[in-house]
């Protein structure tokens, strides 16, 4: 049966009508509850994709990535699509019970009006869904691309989480623009100059660097997942990206603080404002791949490749004196 469903999906489809009928039954069934039904919102005018797709865009929550988020699962579970056809295949009863917790998990948001648990549900019914049909080896493939969906899931107290990045970028930014001898003084979360030559700048929730912190945990989970072959190595990774993301945006804020003490502040504040994250994001990123290199042994590994092929360059050498 693997091998049939490997090579022709048509085949396998055509000799398990049941189980054909009985999964899309399941999803159309799935797909009235989560697509269809507006449960959520203000006015109870959103279903629960819906609201996931309205609230990572709004401004508040910062979480613009999380329409990346689809697309990052469906180019996982593609990646994987060799494996998926050609695992072995059986029902397991367990993954009905998981099923039944993400249809439980629906019920409790719906009594309650909690989108983010209707949200979280998603993986649950999913990943038991498929593992009842085909199996934990199937599953088991689905487990990393569903999981992504909590990146899309705005995080509850994420705006006190806001002013506390706020005053790490306010603090970082004055003490190093102090030192390059900028006459500042810091308030809360104000930069102003001591001269008065130009307004305060304040660091507002824009600024604290909880998108691009969040966007680059993002980043480092899928990074870490596709390029590290030890779950310790993952965790480093997703680890490691909060640091960075805070560390840049704080440079960014730094050099905000500058451009206004000895060149334009209104460019400062405006211009340079608006377009410095696409500078200072990549540079985040780019200690992010740094790290993954050196994690996996990068310059370690080349120095021992170009040795060996030192060794047998001069292997060849010896025998062509022979």
């Amino acid at each position: 049966m693997n091998t049939a469903w490997h090579h022709n999906p048509l085949y396998w489809l055509r000799k398990n009508p049941i189980t054909v009928a009985l999964l899309l039954s399941i999803s159309a069934t799935l797909c009235y509850f989560y697509c269809a039904i507006p449960l959520f919102g203000n006015f109870r005018e959103q279903t629960v994709i819906y609201w996931i797709w309205a609230i990572c865009g709004k401004t508040e929550y910062d979480y613009d990535h999380g329409r990346f988020v689809p697309l990052a699962m469906a180019f996982l579970v593609f990646r994987s699509r060799k494996k998926i056809l050609s695992a072995p295949r059986s029902s397991e009863w367990w993954g009905l019970a998981i099923l039944l917790l993400g249809i439980f998990f629906y019920i409790v948001a719906y009594r309650t009006i909690q989108a983010r648990v209707a949200a979280g549900s998603i993986p649950f019914v999913l990943f038991g869904l498929i593992a009842f049909i085909w199996g934990r080896h199937v599953a088991r493939h689905f487990i990393f691309p569903l999981a992504l969906i909590y990146f899309a899931i705005p995080l509850p107290g994420l705006i006190q989480a806001t002013n506390g990045l706020q005053v790490i970028a306010t603090q970082v930014a004055y003490h190093i623009s102090s030192l390059c001898g900028a006459e500042i003084i810091a308030a809360g979360t104000n930069i102003q100059s001591t001269t008065g030559e130009w307004d305060a700048l304040e660091i507002a929730e824009g600024c604290s660097g909880v998108r691009s912190l969040i966007a680059l945990t993002f980043i480092a989970t899928v990074y870490g997942h596709l390029t590290q072959d030890r779950l310790w190595k993952q965790v480093v990774l997703m680890v490691v990206s909060i640091p960075l993301a805070i560390i840049a945006n704080s440079m960014r804020v730094t050099t905000i603080v500058l451009i206004a003490e000895y060149w334009n502040a209104e460019f400062a504040a405006k211009t340079y404002h608006n377009f410095s994250g696409f500078i200072f994001f990549p540079l985040g990123l780019s200690g992010l791949l740094l790290c993954g290199f050196l994690i996996n042994g990068g310059w370690k590994r080349e120095r021992l490749t170009t040795t060996s092929r030192m060794i047998q360059s001069g292997n060849e050498d010896n025998t062509n004196r022979d």
